[in-house]
């Protein structure tokens, strides 16, 4: 018998090989973990549609859905989908939930919302890849989809379709079959806040304050992705080992953190006058200045200061308040801090990840007490179209002591933390990217970006090869035979005297810079060329120097000329661009100290950097650090 491909065929296979290498490889991998209701993966060479509606006693209701709206052609081409597929039960019992007896009772518009619910278009998401929380990737109706893992072995998706089976791998993707329709809120966070009688108490003040009138945003409906697509110079199919997008849209995002009706009534709150009580007693403290204000509308009333500080402008699920960011750059055995800027003025909210007990999501840890807030997570990622909410176990307030506690000690910033942007639009906490997706930021897109019109901002996610902090970095560059010049401006620092330091990885496409802090020039330029072993700065790699094992002595050394070693927190996955076991021990990774810095008041502050050659320049993370706490500050 002769057997042969058509050229048809031959080039289909050609084509998706590798991509279905990569699922294959994906799938074994669910051999491996915990099965879901004893269904491991299977495989066909059929497409995604083709698969749905060859298993009628499963799926029919579902396909019909598909072909109803036109989704089935999309998923009968090429590409890469992921499918969250309900069976007919499912279907059947969603129609009786919506008062139908059928597809047919449903308008086309809203059977083509329910169809975008449940793809995501672009990427193949195996069991093995799912996290706890939410996925990065969002569906065709733009929004997050998340899976639960439960303590009897059950894996649900949106917290209550549970799935059945799992890792359906066909031609252009996979499906995971499930036993319930997705059916995300369409509210607000303010409205969907409304319907949840867990929080009435602090939905009446968040009402009252006027501040429920500040997350009515959705979308920056100016923004078009069309007019910055020359911004895009390496496309996805160039094959490059990076490949750079535009965002596609300009949303905007909210969490709150809420305390319920019963964490208030155990603490002795149940209305609104002994709630207004408790937060006078709270920041009149704080804000002895304040304290005559009564109009609770005042941003600087103190009940307005309390609901706002529960309200952060950036969409963070559980998982994105810290783990996210806990990238395999990270060193494991080093606790993390995120710090995070809520809507109470000039004030923080830090994130702690505690390595030693395995707790995340601590937030304002006082160390000598042991006082700490905590989400229930039972009742967390409470999903909004424009923001998510979370239930906490205790008060949340920015007490003297919580004051205190942060104008002590070091506070080092991601540089992708500034921009609320990067992750309302999806950008920061995709975890490492392969190849590495790099987004290019129009002028304006981040509101506390100013920059010339020659600067070329980019945010690039996290990267095996990169010696960052979080793995991930703000770069910037100039478009051909000019300088850059741009403004960014910081969170908010406690009052007090800080060193500050600028954190940054040297190589032989940087320039020279000269950087400013508050618009006052922080010493001579800096050439971000100049590797850390040149004898202007005088690194010597630690247990090189017999005398000097751990390197400190060098450390002094370098301090005198205004440098430091990188912090020995975090590293590069595979070495290769740079070395070392962590960023202490490598030559490229440099801290330049601006200088010290007295602020009078709490607030925000403006980093500026105007290029001075050609070349780039990138930006890792910045350090405040209290000129306190230096004398005893460690190599982290």
């Amino acid at each position: 018998m002769n057997i042969f491909f058509s050229k048809v065929a031959f080039a289909r296979q050609l084509k998706f090989g590798f991509i279905l290498i990569i699922i294959a490889s994906g799938a074994i991998t669910a051999c491996n973990s915990d099965d879901v209701g004893g269904n491991l993966y299977t495989f066909t060479d059929q497409m995604m549609g083709e698969y749905l509606k060859s298993n009628p006693a499963e799926f029919s209701e579902f396909s019909t859905l598909l072909d109803t709206t036109g989704v089935v052609g999309l998923l009968d081409a090429y590409g890469k989908y992921t499918c969250f597929a309900p069976t007919n039960e499912a279907m059947r019992k969603f129609y009786l939930s919506k008062g139908k007896k059928s597809l047919a009772d449903f308008t086309l518009d809203s059977l083509k919302i329910i169809a975008y619910d449940h793809i995501i278009n672009g990427s193949v998401i195996m069991y093995s890849k799912f996290v706890d929380g939410r996925l990065p990737e969002l569906s065709m109706s733009d929004r997050y989809i998340s899976i639960n893992f439960s303590d009897t072995g059950a894996v649900f998706v949106n917290k209550t379709s549970e799935i059945l089976k799992k890792d359906m791998v066909v031609h252009n993707g996979v499906i995971h079959e499930i036993n319930e329709v997705l059916n995300p809120t369409r509210f607000g966070i303010v409205d969907a806040i409304s319907a949840d009688s867990t929080f009435t108490l602090f939905y009446n003040a968040l009402v009252k304050t006027g501040l429920a009138d500040s997350l009515l945003k959705d979308r920056d409906e100016t923004y078009n992705a069309a007019l910055y697509q020359d911004l895009v110079t390496v496309p996805l199919d160039a094959a490059q080992w990076y490949y750079q997008e535009v965002p596609s849209a300009r949303k905007y995002g909210y969490t709150l953190l809420m305390e319920s009706d019963d964490t208030y009534k155990a603490n002795g709150i149940t209305n609104l006058q002994s709630l207004k009580d408790y937060a006078a007693s709270v920041y009149n403290l704080v804000y002895p200045e304040d304290a005559n204000i009564t109009d609770i509308t005042n941003r600087h009333n103190s009940l307005n200061r309390f609901i706002a500080y529960h309200i952060i402008n950036k969409q963070l699920s559980y998982s994105k308040f810290i783990d996210a960011y806990d990238t395999d750059h990270m060193i494991k055995n080093r606790d993390m801090y995120e710090y995070l800027e809520p809507m109470c003025p000039n004030t923080l909210i830090e994130i702690k990840k505690e390595r030693l007990t395995s707790r995340t999501n601590l937030i304002n840890y006082l160390p000598e007490t042991g006082k700490v807030i905590q989400i229930v997570k039972a009742n967390s990622d409470k999903d909004a179209t424009n923001g998510v909410y979370h239930e906490i176990d205790g008060i949340l307030a920015y007490s003297k002591d919580v004051d205190n506690e942060l104008s002590s000690k070091r506070l080092r910033f991601d540089a992708a933390s500034f921009f609320p942007e990067l992750t309302n639009n999806n950008m920061r906490g995709r975890g490492t990217t392969l190849p590495n997706l790099q987004f290019r930021l129009p002028r304006g897109y981040i509101d506390r970006i100013s920059s010339s019109e020659q600067t070329v901002v980019s945010y690039l996610t996290p990267y095996y090869k990169y010696q960052d902090y979080e793995g991930d970095e703000i770069f910037l560059g100039a478009t051909t035979g000019k300088l850059f010049d741009f403004s960014i401006v910081t969170p908010p620092v406690p009052a007090g005297t800080y060193e500050v330091r600028f954190g940054y990885l040297t190589n032989d496409k940087r320039g020279v810079t000269q950087l400013y802090f508050d618009n006052v020039p922080a010493g001579v330029p800096l050439n971000l060329n100049t590797r850390a072993t040149d004898p202007s700065i005088g690194y010597e790699t630690p247990h090189s120097v017999p005398a000097d094992y751990d390197g400190y002595e060098n450390d002094k050394m370098m301090r005198n000329r205004g440098y430091m070693k990188g912090p020995a927190c975090f590293k590069v996955p595979t070495e290769g661009w740079s070395y070392g076991e962590n960023a202490r021990f490598s030559n490229q990774l440099l801290r330049k100290i601006m200088g010290t810095y007295t602020f009078t008041t709490a607030g925000n502050h403006v980093l500026t950097a105007k290029g001075l050659s050609g070349g780039e320049f990138m930006f890792d993370y910045l350090e405040f650090v209290p000129t306190s706490a230096l004398e005893n500050e460690d190599i982290y």
